[in-house]
């Protein structure tokens, strides 16, 4: 049984190790949402040394990059932060590897849309991983706030959703602090924030969030915690993020996802509860 655990916005505190090691109880696989790029060694001594991830890749070297540039758009935006995936040295998987996105190959090569526009490509890392000697995408992803950045979040959801599509993977996990629905109903409907959208982008805004939240299906990959606990009304333990669930997993069903929560623990050190996630390859 192998346990995958994400801890979004850990980046806006100091590095807690209680956060990763006492209260998720050392997943196997790990994977941060926005951690400042100027932490970047303090986290990956962290999890080297005191906690035992000793394969780690990270997207902060691109929100660094970034974040010094003068070009536009680059310029206006904030870049101070990026994400995190580690495998712990006692876990059944092994070759972690980051996957640095290309137009130039991959199953989208001959395709119109490359599917890669984002102005904030630290906010998606990428890696492949062996667990049980068989493959495994992960996708650690983090969008903006509609709020702040509009149209650069659906930018986010729409890479990704168009990516893990079109390379349809044997066997995924999506994981992040994704800042959608914003509303999940007892009967599993879910409501976009795109509702309140001008007309000119509500479409395109309700489509991005509902092809994520629903339309992963197509290709085999489940909403973990709905998978194993269903539906109904959500109380507080089912929630993420000031009542409401917008930090998920998606798994890909062929890897069983057996349990899955919300951990309230770890509100101590993050403002979204880490989500954990158990399965078998």
């Amino acid at each position: 049984m192998e346990r995958a655990g994400i801890c979004p916005s850990s980046g806006e505190q100091r590095p807690n190790q209680k956060a990763i090691g006492e209260q998720l109880n050392q997943p196997d696989i790990v994977m941060l949402n926005e951690v400042t790029t100027v932490q970047r060694e303090l986290w990956l001594d962290l999890l080297r040394e005191e906690q035992g991830y000793t394969e780690i890749v990270d997207t902060l070297d691109w929100g660094q990059e970034l974040r010094e540039s003068n070009i536009p758009p680059h310029h206006e935006f904030i870049h101070t932060s990026g994400q995190i995936t580690a495998v712990h040295k006692d876990a059944d998987a092994r070759e972690l590897e980051r996957r640095h996105p290309s137009i130039r190959s991959g199953p989208w090569e001959n395709s119109e849309m490359k599917d890669w526009s984002t102005n904030f490509p630290e906010k998606i890392l990428n890696s492949e991983v062996k667990i049980s000697g068989q493959s495994v995408d992960l996708w650690n992803v983090r969008t903006v706030p509609g709020s702040m950045y509009g149209e650069e979040k659906i930018k986010i959801l729409e890479n990704v959703y168009s990516r893990i599509t079109k390379s349809d993977p044997e066997r995924c996990i999506l994981a992040g602090d994704l800042n959608i629905p914003k509303v999940e109903r007892a009967d599993g409907t879910v409501v976009s924030w795109g509702e309140d959208k001008p007309e000119s982008i509500r479409e395109r805004w309700i489509s991005a969030e509902m092809d994520v939240m629903t339309g992963l299906s197509n290709v085999g990959l489940v909403d973990a915690f709905r998978h194993v606990h269903g539906y109904g009304d959500i109380d507080t333990e089912a929630t993420s993020h000031e009542s409401r669930r917008i930090d998920h997993i998606f798994t890909s069903e062929s890897l069983n996802p057996e349990r899955c929560w919300y951990d309230h623990d770890g509100y101590e050190c993050s403002d979204h509860a880490p989500m954990v996630m158990e399965f078998s390859v």
